[in-house]
């Protein structure tokens, strides 16, 4: 439960970044200092904080994720790697020991029961772009050594690169730290713009910030999800419900009850955007009555953004389009009570293009045909067919 500014608790959710994989990669250019608050390189640079304590050991920030420190995970003789937030244990310290190697303070346990230093190492010494990097006992070998390249300098904090001394001098790396948290943003940003506006959008809550990064953002909590998305088949969802006969949806009650969904897609194109991957895993239904709400804007763009590189095959992937076509399989599968395929359906930029053809230059009679056959199935008169084949040639 969250409390609201005006004092009353709700039943909230927390949403977190995604964690940043840790990866050896290709240097990236950059300028210092940078004219821009945020820059790709971010993820090739840390700051390097002494222990006051206890010194030689020091912690290491990625500037592209705020105060989340480089920490290990296990105690076995290879353990992960992970940004942490800041507790100041002896798995968050390093230091650089006598052969170049990045050294935590905590000790790995080995087979024979050795207590040896974990290193920071690249995973079957790989020295090639995107390789996985991990902590393991220290063994000598040119995979856990590392220069550690001074950037910049402020009182006792330092900027650094961590430079891999392979042959191929690649960078420890988080990878696409600076792109989660702009996506973030830019989710806070759209909720933001539209929650308090519409009804069928999840609403904001709270925004929990650690130096211009956000950490979590704090939503309503909603029911369960209309199909299973990205899920299982097994997934818990509406319509596992209606298939065990425990939920029903006439044409009429599907629309009212995704009535606000439509709303919010509409004033989202209205003010220049595109939703861009709605399906059923982001459609909600509420937990206080039989109406859903949108979830999730991480893929919102500008109405624009992806015509340059698709082209002609703009409407039939991520568009405005794609957008309606997706609110109409939704429908569809609350009133038929299946789970259809929806990326196969109605196309992503990455899947290739929409097997059905593209929206109608000009009004039309006739549905694509496998839709026409759903309909069939769906409706439960001719008056009834005749009304939901308008709808969805609306939609189409």
């Amino acid at each position: 439960d969250a409390m609201g500014k005006d004092g009353r608790w709700r039943k909230a959710i927390m949403k977190l970044p995604p964690e940043g994989r840790l990866a050896l990669k290709d240097a990236m250019t950059y300028r210092w200092p940078s004219s821009s608050s945020t820059m790709a390189a971010d993820d090739q640079l840390w700051l390097r904080s002494p222990c006051a304590e206890d010194a030689p050991y020091f912690f290491l920030c990625n500037r592209s994720l705020g105060t989340q420190v480089l920490e290990v995970r296990g105690r076995a003789e290879a353990a992960s790697l992970r940004m942490s937030e800041f507790d100041g244990s002896d798995r968050q310290k390093w230091m650089v020991d006598g052969e170049s190697r990045l050294t935590s303070k905590l000790d790995a346990s080995t087979s024979s029961g050795e207590r040896v230093k974990y290193c920071i190492d690249v995973i079957g010494a790989r020295d090639e772009n995107g390789a996985s990097v991990c902590a393991y006992a220290a063994n000598g070998g040119w995979n856990q050594r590392w220069d550690v390249e001074v950037v910049d300098k402020a009182s006792s904090i330092e900027l650094v690169r961590i430079v891999s001394k392979m042959a191929g001098q690649r960078l420890l790396t988080v990878e696409n730290g600076d792109q989660m948290r702009k996506d973030m943003i830019m989710e806070i940003c759209y909720l933001s713009r539209w929650c308090h506006l519409e009804q069928g959008l999840v609403q904001l809550q709270k925004v929990i910030w650690n130096h211009g990064v956000p950490e979590a953002i704090v939503e309503e909590r909603l029911g369960k999800q209309l199909g299973k998305g990205t899920g299982s088949d097994d997934k818990a969802c509406i319509l596992q419900d209606i298939r065990q006969g425990l939920a029903f949806y006439s044409p009429r009650a599907a629309a009212r009850s995704l009535l606000a969904v439509a709303q919010v897609l509409r004033r989202i194109h209205r003010d220049g955007f595109v939703y861009n991957d709605l399906h059923d895993g982001n459609i909600l239904r509420r937990l206080d009555m039989d109406s859903y709400k949108v979830i999730d804007l991480g893929s919102v763009t500008r109405a624009d953004r992806w015509a340059p590189e698709l082209g002609e095959a703009y409407d039939s992937r991520w568009s405005r389009n794609r957008d309606w076509r997706a609110f109409a399989l939704a429908f569809l599968e609350l009133i038929w009570g299946r789970q259809l395929d929806m990326w196969r359906l109605v196309g992503t930029n990455s899947s290739g293009e929409c097997r059905w053809s593209s929206p109608f230059e000009v009004y039309a009679l006739t549905l694509p045909e496998d839709v026409e056959a759903m309909l069939v199935v769906a409706a439960m008169d001719w008056v009834q067919m005749r009304r939901l084949r308008l709808l969805l040639l609306a939609l189409f």
